[in-house]
């Protein structure tokens, strides 16, 4: 299928709006990396993905030394033996030091949490049999090849889940160190736990249908969440260990804290680790000093020593400092836990303070922040997480950290400062994937600091992404209000992960993190629910059957919706109260240690965040996919059989799992609407897809189907928040898709909304399908306010610009004032990609000449080549809007 950019082609879809150029469009903006953080940046480029084997065996045999102390203590002294041998590596021309591991794109297994990635297949085969597993899901999963990524098995590495490479000298020894954690990790004990449900066959068949994709069994068990770095900035890791024994002392004397004296104790245990492990750093950079002959670079290293041994013990004195002590601990999370999306939140505004002083003093300039800030990206760009094939499909190898600037101060005065302008211009600088900039949009921002987040956006970089304070403050106040929230506490909110909103917490005078988002993550694959209401409780691609046959007849559109809100909540209760069984097995085995300490409350509490030490807990939550396909896949339903008559459920079904005549994208390796192949003639099928493309589409704010959305929205709050998670809170609903509209997309079979079999669903929660939306960026904007944003832990919103519709001052302008008026309607999100698709279509045929192309997935920014094929073609599929 193709069309010109001002029609839509015979079946109604327009993947342009406006005229487009007859040349390709480069972007406006472009980078000028300064060199330290280039030369940094292609080093990144140059590297492969490899594991690093280190840290999960000295953790294992720190584990098993101290069997039999209690949990907290044993996991706090295990933490400590891993952190203390790892090793240092460090670079000529870096800033900012200290990675996961020994290399630039090193990532490391974490056994405990998940332990099957690296079993042979005969093991894991045994493993999945009968399980709740994401083996069905696997087989759908398909992922790119492209990056540094290692997807097959060389002479000296092992390909681990089709992406990670370890050193085949080091496998033997990691597979023991897995083995031992055989029915003891989370991955393995959640199926134990959850078995204890009556209902736990469900859930097994939900997987084997790919109803759904979930990581507790295969190892993301934290994530989506804000970094708190109020009290370390305060006290320092010394100060921190000194506030534990003043607890221990003043509390030991009482039999019912013994648990909170392990969690000092294990505390204290972790910092020491992390402590040896800075040291070691401090002393790599003194001998690398000694050896130096070049002068300047001689001197950047003793200062890397010194304010190494500073940081490890005491807060920080300067900016330098202060962005070293942020960077430590952001490292130790990701080390103390599997997980993804732990992000520096309001980092703009905790180092602010500490630049604006050297500022004043005349002890740094801009060009040397912006070389810093520069560093900082790669930094964060190097960051790897170790998962499953699965959550590789789902994250498309992205990390999620997410910087939020603006916003308000939590006296309710405009929070943009000049560090946070240059954020802006390191992002625009050095554009990276990582971290990610998000704008908390609010009123009371300058017109400055708003013009220069535009010309970021232009960049193509998919930064920053905008959301609404006030639908930030307001959803912070309504669901923690139960538990007290301040005003104060609600306006220093930020984004966890992708677009999580995280309540804030005033600590020690210091806006930190005050909540976690959530103790894993689940995408409800909502287009598999409908083909469940209209094949009588059947997967029609497995035949899997996952609801009880009822033979029921629709005689009314009503009739249908019923079924479908039935079986969606079933569906999602039966998710959500095994995932309480399940999640409750974890919280013996990996309790975050450092991370709660340094989170708002729990080391006074004397409890991690597994056990309400958090200020704000109401952090369990359930995601969806494919919403907007499935709200135009009723609208065609609705229209064309009940409302017109035009053909009847029986003919659907016989074209749907006819694919109406196409091939499946499966067996093309074709994942959008765009050049799909044709297999049989048959006019039945062509006329009823043809009427199913042209009934009524999300984006158009055509009210027939936008009505049709609220329904499915107001279905899913509803299930969401049906069941009481293990702290006594209702669960909440979050409305984003990361990568997983490619695989569960993969997994459906054609839809009524005249989508084929194969091909990837709609991105985000309301992004309108690629092709669909033909009414312009207005409409889409009315389509997608028209529910309530405060319902949601977040909502998702992603458009395609051409760069020429936007360009100059006046584009700028223009693409300022949409988004304004989008936030004033009671819009949450919205991100853009800035490009000419005619671009990624030479981008995906010549991926050598692309190594550095930035594309904005869903709520992250991913390098082109490392991004799976079926996300590939969505991304070009999509809208592209020439004029606004």
């Amino acid at each position: 299928m193709s069309t010109t950019a001002t029609e839509p082609d015979e079946s109604g879809l327009l993947f342009a709006y406006g005229e487009r150029p007859a040349e390709m469009s480069d972007r406006e903006v472009k980078p000028k990396t300064l060199s330290r953080a280039k030369k940094l940046l292609q080093d990144y480029y140059d590297a492969k993905l490899m594991l690093d084997s280190t840290f999960p065996i000295w953790y294992t045999k720190g584990w098993e030394a101290n069997k039999g102390r209690h949990p907290f203590l044993r996991r706090g002294l295990a933490m400590k033996e891993a952190f203390s041998h790892l090793e240092p590596a460090i670079r000529k021309g870096e800033l900012i030091v200290m990675s996961r591991n020994k290399y630039v794109r090193g990532a490391s297994l974490v056994p405990w949490t998940a332990n099957t990635a690296i079993l042979r297949d005969d093991e894991r085969k045994q493993h999945d049999a009968g399980h709740a597993s994401n083996a069905a899901l696997e087989e759908v999963t398909i992922l790119s090849e492209g990056g540094g990524v290692v997807a097959h098995d060389t002479d000296e590495l092992i390909s681990i889940s089709k992406r990670y490479g370890l050193p085949r000298e080091e496998y033997d020894a990691l597979l023991e160190t897995c083995r031992y954690w055989n029915n003891a990790s989370v991955e393995e004990t959640s199926y134990m736990w959850g078995e204890m449900h009556p209902e736990y066959q469900k859930l097994v068949n939900f997987k084997n249908a790919v109803l759904m994709s979930s990581d507790m069994e295969y190892g993301n068990r934290h994530g989506r969440s804000v970094n708190s770095f109020a009290l370390l900035f305060t006290v320092g890791f010394e100060g921190m260990k000194e506030r534990c024994r003043e607890y221990i002392e003043k509390e030991s004397h009482d039999g019912q804290n013994v648990d909170k004296v392990a969690f000092w104790l294990g505390t204290i245990a972790t910092i020491e680790g992390v402590q040896v492990w800075i040291r070691k750093y401090a002393k790599k950079a003194a001998e690398l000093a000694e050896a130096e002959a070049d002068a300047a670079q001689k001197k950047e290293f003793e200062d890397i020593s010194e304010r190494l041994y500073w940081i490890a013990e005491k807060p920080p004195r300067n900016f330098m400092d202060a962005v070293q002590l942020h960077w430590s601990a952001h490292l130790e999370v990701y080390n103390e836990m599997q997980g993804f999306g732990f992000s520096p939140g309001r980092l703009g505004a905790v180092l602010y303070p500490y630049w604006k002083k050297d500022m004043d003093e005349g002890k740094i300039s801009r060009e040397q922040t912006l070389e810093v800030l520069e560093c900082m990206r790669v930094k964060y760009t190097e960051l790897e997480i170790a998962t499953s094939t699965a959550t590789t499909g789902i994250l498309s190898g992205n990390t999620f950290n997410n910087i939020c600037l603006g916003g308000q101060n939590p006296d309710g005065s405009a929070g943009d400062n000049e560090l946070e302008y240059l954020f802006l211009e390191a992002a625009i600088n050095c554009p990276t994937v990582s971290p990610t900039l998000t704008v908390l949009y609010d009123g009371k921002l300058s017109e400055k600091f708003l013009m220069k987040a535009i010309e970021c956006n232009k960049t193509g970089s998919g930064m920053p992404a905008w959301v609404s304070n006030r639908v930030g403050v307001e959803y912070c106040m309504k669901y923690f209000r139960d538990e007290g929230i301040t005003l104060e506490d609600a306006r220093s909110w930020s984004v966890g992960g992708c677009l999580e909103i995280q309540p804030g917490a005033i600590q020690e005078g210091k806006v930190g993190a005050g909540a976690y988002s959530a103790s894993g993550i689940n995408f409800i694959n909502v287009p598999k629910i409908l083909e469940l209401v209209l094949f009588d409780g059947v997967d029609p691609r497995t035949g899997v059957r996952v609801f009880p046959a009822e033979h029921k007849t629709f005689s009314t559109y009503e009739e249908l919706y019923e079924d479908f809100d039935y079986k969606f909540k079933e569906v999602t209760r039966v998710f959500e109260e095994l995932y309480n069984f399940k999640t409750k097995s974890a919280f013996e085995i990996d309790q975050p240690m450092l991370y709660s300490a340094m989170t708002a409350d729990c080391l006074e509490k004397g409890a991690d965040i597994d056990h309400q030490g958090n200020r704000y807990n109401r952090c369990f939550t359930t995601w969806i996919t494919g919403q907007v396909n499935v709200a135009n896949s009723l609208a065609s339903i609705k229209k064309n059989v009940f409302d017109e008559h035009a053909f009847s459920l029986d003919e659907l079904r016989d074209a749907l799992l006819n694919n109406f005549g196409y091939e499946s994208a499966l067996k093309t390796g074709k994942f959008s609407m765009l050049d799909q192949v044709k297999s049989v003639s048959n006019p039945d099928w062509e006329r009823i897809q043809a009427l199913c493309l042209r009934a009524p589409k999300f984006g158009n704010d055509d009210r027939y189907v936008d009505n049709i959305y609220v329904d499915v929205a107001q279905t899913f709050k509803d299930a969401a928040e049906a069941v009481t998670d293990v702290f006594g809170h209702k669960w909440v609903g979050s409305m984003l898709s990361t990568s997983t509209h490619g695989p569960l997309g993969q997994a459906d079979i054609a839809s009524a909304d005249g989508r084929l079999a194969g091909v990837t669903l709609a991105d985000g929660g309301q992004s309108p399908y690629p092709g669909t939306d033909t009414n312009g960026p207005y409409a889409v904007l009315n389509s997608a306010t028209v529910i309530d944003h405060t319902n949601f832990k977040n909502t998702q919103l992603n458009m395609k610009m051409h760069p020429a519709s936007i360009k100059g001052t006046q584009g700028s302008r223009k693409m300022l004032q949409m988004i304004k008026e989008f936030m004033d309607q009671g819009g949450y999100h919205i991100q853009f990609n800035v490009v000419d698709s005619r671009m990624l279509k030479d981008a995906q045929k010549k991926p050598q000449e692309y190594r550095d192309l930035l594309i904005r997935v869903a709520g992250f920014t991913q390098y082109w080549v490392e991004v799976a094929k079926p996300i590939q073609d969505e991304l070009i599929a999509r809208t592209e809007y020439e004029e606004m």
